[in-house]
C-alpha cells in the first residue's frame, strides 16, 4: 500500500512551510497586479484540446494531458493560460474599453520529463494586456515584475530579451510557410541553430541561413551591434531597422526603471504565438528561467476574431520559491500573533462564552486555536506543544479561574505568566 502514499510521477505535495510560501507569493502577486489596474480572471482547468492545437499544431499533444470526456469530446488539462484568456475575451470581453488588463493565478499541466524546477503540475501567475499596441505596454510588464520581485525580496534577477519579429520577418522574406516559421522558433528556442538554418536552405534561402548561423555566433552577446553588422553585411539592415529600433528603445526604458536587461540576439521562445518583443527572467544561481513572456499580436485572429495587439507574461510560482531559496532569501512571511486557548472545562455554556471571545480576537487578526482538555490530559504536554508550534501565548481556562472570572495567560516568548480578567482578554492579546 505504500505506493498509494506517493503522488503521481511529475507531481508534488507541498506542506508547510513550502505551501505557505507558495500562497504568500501568489498573494503578493495579486496585490501587485491589482495595484497596476489589472482585474482577476479565472478559467477552467479543462479546455478543448483544439484551443491549443489550432495555434501550436497536433505535435503539442505529446506534451499535454489530452483525453476524451464522457461525451466523447477531446479535452485537455491546460498547459498555460494565455489561450484561455483570449478565448474568454472573444466570448465575453470584446466590448470592454481597450486596453483590457487581466491577471490570473492558476494550476497548469504539462507532460514533460520531471527535473529540477520542472513538474507536470505547477502554478502560474501572469498578466495579459489585450488591445495594447504601443511599446509602453511591453515596458509595463517589466515594471510589474520589478515591483513584484522587490516585494518578495528576490535580489538577483536578469531579463534576457530579444525581438522575435526579426526572425519572423526573415522567415517571411525567405518564403517559409507558417508551419516552418513555428518550427524555426522551436529550433531556435532549443539552440539548434544549424537545423534552423537548414529550414532556410530547404527553401533555397541561402541568405537567411547565413544570417541565422551568424546570429548564433553572438548568442548572449548583450550587444545589438553584431546583429546590425550581420544585417548590414547582407544588405538587408533597412528591412529590419524598425525591429532593431524597437528592441533598443525597449531596453532603454527597462534600464531606466532599474531593471537589469541583457540582449541576446539569438534568443527565441518556443511558444509559437509570439510576434515581437520577448523576455525571460533568470535568478542566479538558479539555472532555469522563473518567468517569461512577450508580445503576441495575432492570437485572436487565429481563433476567428479580429487582430488584437496584446502582450503578457507568466511567472512560475514554484520556480520563484526555488529562486528565493537558492539566493538564501528566506521569505519574510507575514506573521500573525498566535494563541493556543486551553479550555479545561467541558461545559457548553462555558464553551459558548470562550468561543465568543475567541471569535472577537480572530476578527482582530489574531490566530486562536482552541483545545478542550479532559482531566487525563497533561497541561505540560500542551505547553510544550505551544512552544514547538510557535504560539505567542497559551491561555489556560480552568474551573477555579472561571469562578473568579479570570484566565491564566502564559507568554511563550518571555516565559511569563499573567492573570487576566476574562473581560479584558481580547484587549490583552490583541495589544
Amino acid at each position: 500500500m505504500k505506493e498509494l502514499y506517493e503522488p503521481v510521477r511529475g507531481f508534488r505535495d507541498y506542506v508547510p512551510p513550502e505551501s505557505e510560501v507558495i500562497s504568500w507569493i501568489c498573494s503578493v502577486f495579486r496585490e501587485v497586479a491589482e495595484s497596476f489596474g489589472y482585474r482577476e480572471i479565472k478559467t477552467p482547468i479543462v479546455e478543448s484540446f483544439r484551443l491549443f492545437a489550432m495555434k501550436s499544431g497536433e505535435e503539442i499533444r505529446e506534451s499535454m494531458y489530452v483525453f476524451k470526456d464522457k461525451g466523447g469530446r477531446e479535452v485537455a488539462l491546460r498547459p498555460e493560460l494565455t489561450p484561455s484568456v483570449v478565448r474568454v475575451y472573444l466570448r465575453e470581453l470584446r466590448a470592454w474599453p481597450k486596453p483590457v488588463r487581466l491577471f490570473y493565478i492558476g494550476d497548469v499541466f504539462r507532460y514533460d520529463e520531471p527535473q529540477l524546477g520542472r513538474y507536470r503540475g505547477f502554478t502560474q501567475a501572469g498578466v495579459e494586456i489585450l488591445g495594447a499596441d504601443d511599446l509602453n505596454y511591453d515596458v509595463e510588464l517589466i515594471e510589474i515584475l520589478e515591483e513584484f520581485y522587490d516585494r518578495i525580496a528576490l535580489k538577483e534577477r536578469i531579463y534576457k530579451v530579444n525581438n522575435v519579429a526579426i526572425f519572423r520577418d526573415l522567415a517571411i522574406r525567405s518564403n517559409l510557410d507558417e508551419s516552418s516559421v513555428e518550427r524555426l522558433l522551436h529550433l531556435l528556442d532549443k539552440g539548434l541553430f544549424n537545423e534552423a538554418a537548414e529550414l532556410f536552405e530547404a527553401r533555397g534561402a541561402v541568405r537567411g541561413a547565413r544570417i541565422v548561423r551568424e546570429v548564433a555566433r553572438y548568442r548572449g552577446a548583450n550587444d545589438v551591434q553584431p546583429l546590425v553588422s550581420i544585417l548590414e553585411s547582407e544588405g538587408v539592415y533597412s528591412d529590419f531597422r524598425m525591429h532593431i529600433d524597437s528592441i533598443v528603445k525597449y531596453i532603454d526604458f527597462a534600464k531606466s526603471i532599474g531593471a537589469r536587461v541583457i540582449l541576446d540576439p539569438a534568443f527565441a521562445r518556443g511558444i509559437a504565438y509570439y510576434t515581437g518583443i520577448i523576455f525571460e527572467v533568470a535568478a542566479p544561481p538558479l539555472s532555469i528561467s522563473i518567468a517569461g513572456g512577450g508580445r503576441y499580436d495575432n492570437l485572436t485572429a487565429v481563433y476567428g476574431g479580429e487582430e488584437l495587439p496584446s502582450t503578457g507574461f507568466a511567472v512560475g510560482v514554484e520556480r520563484t520559491m526555488l529562486a528565493l531559496s537558492s539566493q538564501g532569501q528566506g521569505p519574510s512571511l507575514p506573521r500573525r500573533r498566535r494563541v493556543l486557548l486551553l479550555l479545561l472545562v467541558k461545559d457548553p455554556p462555558v464553551f459558548a462564552e470562550i468561543s465568543s471571545i475567541a471569535r472577537d480576537i480572530r476578527r482582530k487578526g489574531v490566530v486562536v486555536q482552541i483545545e478542550m482538555l479532559s482531566a487525563a490530559h497533561r497541561l505540560g504536554r500542551w505547553l510544550e506543544y505551544a512552544s514547538k508550534e510557535g504560539f505567542n501565548y497559551a491561555v489556560i481556562v480552568g474551573k477555579r479561574e472561571l469562578e473568579r472570572r479570570v484566565v491564566l495567560v502564559r507568554d511563550m516568548e518571555r516565559w511569563e505568566q499573567h492573570e487576566v480578567s476574562i473581560d479584558r482578554l481580547a484587549e490583552f492579546l490583541v495589544g
